[in-house]
């Protein structure tokens, strides 16, 4: 008899510490991971970043010339459909347009903004 219970003891403390995990402080999991967009400026003037998604339009930032900088995208753009990432100097309308973007939550991308707005790239990282 005594030794039945013994064999139970391993087999119930893995019950308790399995039922303790939900005490809220666990670890972030990849669907609550931001989208990062790093941006790199090759542009003679000073570019605004825009995210346009749900019929949102928010403005991440400004980058300076030959700067780079990292922003997040917030989380209700990404939560259905695509993001477009729009950047233009702030002195000037013409835009450089990425194109939707299907963003997971904890992606990566890279926006390289070029002398020649046009030719400027949006790539999502694998």
């Amino acid at each position: 008899m005594l030794r039945r219970v013994w064999a139970l003891v391993p087999g119930l403390l893995l019950c308790a510490s399995a039922c303790g995990k939900g005490n809220g402080t666990d670890a972030p999991t990849p669907n609550d991971s931001p989208v990062r967009v790093e941006v790199i400026n090759r542009h003679a003037l000073a570019v605004e970043v825009h995210a346009v998604g749900n019929g949102i339009d928010q403005r991440l930032g400004t980058v300076h010339p030959g700067m780079s900088a990292r922003f997040v995208i917030p989380a209700n753009l990404t939560t259905s459909g695509g993001v477009e990432l729009q950047v233009g100097p702030t002195a000037s309308n013409k835009r450089f347009r990425s194109g939707e973007l299907l963003l997971a939550p904890g992606s990566v991308v890279d926006l390289i903004v070029t002398p020649q707005l046009f030719s400027s790239t949006a790539t999502i990282r694998p």
